[in-house]
Parts: structure tokens; sequence; C-alpha cells
């Protein structure tokens, strides 16, 4: 059994009452396995996964039977599916009650590492929308930008950047989520750390940090536009406190999610004043514990000016580029090409505007997919263009087994009998896993070496 803190414990003996005791048991229970799985590339009925129930709340979302070693499941890799909390896949219900679903909008995750917020509002926006995905620490960003990249969706933007800096700009989003940084009480089984790390002054930091998070964040949603709020903690400071702020302090109102109730018993309604929330506790529901609120921005706010647009600038990248990739992707001519150092990247063009705003204010990571670089001559596609969704169906590809995949994720040598030469994709029942070319005696692997299998066996 697991030692808390002694403040911990009875703050929770405060909160839950009766249920003390079931609660705290169930934080020694072992954590439940979920994934979410990507319906622009596979089906859930195909998984050879342990599937268990479906999740209520989320259409893709499906409960595990037991861990498999995912590092070893080329699917993984091919993203195909997401390995997610449940709990947090209530996302799913709260972006529907905004009632933004067939609506082209600007979405802004802000604290969006390590990306299971942002490939599940991938999936849930139409390819009209565009999503901003923030994630201020530097390695953080990376495995962000990893996991966008396997998604394979092109209406993406990654940004590095801290609250204030949207403040800035003015209001640009239609709808904001914030997963905010938070004492992670609900992550107490799953990371032993976060027990070490509790005190009841890291609380009270968390809450005064959220405060400011809010307090900026606000002033780039447009009025009438959503804000989601979430965290990983049972602490009213740090959930029902901070959406009291928003409804007191700034004029929000709270949305109540009319379906939540179908979902009982593994949901519970929390509200105080006027802020109304939902819970998943760990003794009543079959995930981690998880505080999300759905809050609308009033109208009647002071409007912020929105930020001149700059010059158009050169379609001189796009000129460059879109004759090579016209035959990776079956949508070539939907995109506008940008250049950063020696790598293009492809932007559907409708975002070009907002990109450019979007660079006048923040460090941008990432657009859309990057598509390769020239060497010489030759265009050498990037791994990301090999996970994008909209990939030919025709392009030359060579499906291989699992061993051989599993070589291929390793940037092994792989020797696979083909007809085709030059670039082809390798793939795995059917899913992309990434380039390799195709000589007359050999074929060059060209996963790369940084993203590449270092365990030697699951």
């Amino acid at each position: 059994m697991n030692k808390y803190p002694q403040a911990f414990t009875d703050r929770m003996k405060t909160k839950f009452g009766e249920e003390y005791n079931a609660f705290i048991a169930s934080l020694d229970n072992a954590p439940v396995t979920s994934i979410r799985t990507n319906a622009a590339k596979f089906k859930l009925s195909d998984s050879t996964l342990p599937l268990g129930d479906k999740i209520a709340w989320a259409d893709a979302g499906c409960y595990l039977k037991e861990r498999p070693s995912f590092t070893f499941d080329p699917l993984f890799h091919a993203g195909t599916y997401y390995v997610q909390e449940g709990s947090s896949m209530f996302l799913e219900q709260a972006f529907k009650a905004t009632g933004l679903g067939d609506k082209p909008i600007k979405v802004l995750d802000l604290c969006a590492a390590p990306g299971g917020k942002s490939t599940h509002l991938l999936s849930l926006i139409n390819n009209e929308s565009l999503l901003v995905s923030n994630e201020i620490i530097a390695n953080r960003n990376h495995i962000l930008r990893q996991n966008l990249a396997r998604w394979g969706y092109a209406n993406s933007v990654v940004t590095q950047n801290k609250a204030e800096d949207f403040a800035k700009m003015g209001e640009t989003f239609d709808l904001i989520v914030i997963d905010a940084p938070c004492s992670g009480e609900g992550l107490f089984r799953k990371d032993k750390n976060a027990i070490n790390e509790w005190s009841e002054d890291n609380v009270n930091m968390c809450a005064g940090r959220q405060k400011d998070i809010l307090s900026n964040i606000i002033q780039c949603l447009h009025p009438n536009g959503y804000l989601i709020y979430s965290t990983c903690t049972f602490e009213d400071a740090e959930n029902l406190d901070n959406v009291n702020y928003l409804i007191n302090e700034h004029g929000f109102e709270s949305i109540p999610i009319a379906d939540a109730g179908s979902f009982a018993p593994e949901l519970t309604t929390v509200s105080i004043e006027g802020a109304k929330a939902y819970a998943f506790y760990p003794h009543k529901t079959k995930g981690e514990g998880f505080f999300i609120s759905l809050l609308r921005k009033p109208d009647a706010v002071r409007r912020i000016s929105k930020f001149s647009s700059p010059a158009k600038v050169t379609d001189k990248a796009t000129t460059e580029l879109l004759p090579h990739i016209d035959r990776y992707i079956s949508d070539a001519n939907r995109f506008t090409a940008l250049k950063h150092q020696e790598y293009y990247n492809i932007l559907p063009t409708v975002f070009m505007q907002d990109y450019k705003k979007l660079s006048l204010f923040l460090y941008i990571r990432n657009a859309g997919i990057t598509a390769g670089e020239f060497k010489g001559k030759d265009f050498i596609p990037a791994h990301e263009l090999s996970l994008y969704i909209g990939m030919k169906a025709g392009f030359p590809t060579i499906d291989v087994d699992h061993k051989t995949a599993i070589s291929y994720l390793k940037a092994e040598t792989i020797s696979v009998p083909t007809e085709n030469k030059g670039w082809v994709t390798v793939s795995h029942k059917g899913a992309n896993l990434g380039f390799a070319k195709a000589l007359p005696n050999r074929i060059n692997n060209y996963f790369p070496k940084e993203w590449r299998i270092l365990k030697s066996a699951p």
C-alpha cells in the first residue's frame, strides 16, 4: 500500500467523506490502459490488441484487457492509435457540446504535450478548421511534434510559447483547450513520483499559476467562444475555484454537457455557486482522476483590436516543391509550401493567412506536414510525409511482416523482395511506417535515427 502525505489524506477525507476509504483504496489499484484509434488510418475492429470494453464517451476509445508493449507494435508507430488515459477522452463530449463540429474554426490547445488532446481534437474538427498545439517546454514540444506527425493531419501548427505571448494576439480563437499543469493527484497510481512531489504549497502554487494562465489566454478567445478547462487533480483550488474565477471576474458562462448524466456511475457532476463541471474519480471510474469544465466567453466584453496581416509573401517555395510531392500525395494542389532552412513544409493554402498572423507573435516549431528537402536536384521526402493521411493509395508500397517491421523501425537493414525501384513506403498491415529506397541490389532504410526503437526486446 502506498503511503500518502498526511495533509493530502486529511484533505481527501474532507472532500470524499464516507467515500474516502473506497477512494484511497482505489489509488493502490493497477492503472487501466486504454487507446483511441485514428479513424483516418485504422478501424478498431481490425486491431490485434487485447481489446476490452468500449469507452462510452469516446467513439474511438477502448480499454485494453492488459498493457502490451506498444514500442514493439508497428501499428503504434504508424499512428493508427494513441495510448491515452480513458477519463481524459471526455474532451470529446465537451467539444460536442459546443456545437462547433461542423464549422470552420480556429482551436488552440495551450498545454498540448504529449499530444493526446491535440490528436483527439484533430479527429473531431473538420478539415477546414485549424488547430494550434502549443507546448512551452522544449523536450515535451519535440514529443508533441512526433505524435502529431504520426497522427498524419495537415491542419495543425505547433508553437512553443507562454500564455502571455498569445494574449498579445487579440481575439483569435473560437475554442481554447487548457489541460492545465497541476498538482497531479489524479495520476498518483500511474506516477509514483507525483506522490513524493505533492505538498500543500505545490497545490497553492499550481492554483496561482493556472489563474495567471487563464487571465492571459482568455484575451485571445473570441466573444461567444468556448473554453475547455481540465486538470488531473482533485483539488477545488485548482478546479472549481478557477472556473468560478472565470465566471465571477470575467463574466464567463458555465455550460452544461447535456448527455453527461448518461455516463453515470463513471461520471460525477460537481458544482459550486455558478460553476458546473465533471469529475472522474478512480473509485468510481475505470480510469484516472480527471476534472473538466466547459465555459463560454460573454459577448459583452471589450473587443481587442486584431493585428494587421503582413504583406503577401512569395510562393517561390511552392513553385519549387509541389511538382515533386505530387507523386506522393493525392491533394498536392491544395497546399502552399513553406521553407525553413533546408526543409520544406506544406500547409493547406486556406490557412496561410492564419499562419502569417501567428508568425508575428509566436515561435512556430512546425506547420502542416514536413515534406522533405533537396540534395542537389534530388528531392528527399521527409519521414513525416509518409505518415500523412493523404498519401496516394497507389504509391509504391512494400508491406512487411512483424519481424521485418521491427527491424525497419530499429533503422536496421531490411531485405524484402520487390519489383519496385526508387522511393517506396514500408507498411505493416496496410499502415505506412516510413520511407525506403529500393535499389537494384538492396533497400536503403530511411527511417529517422532519432525515432528508432532502441530497446532490444519487449
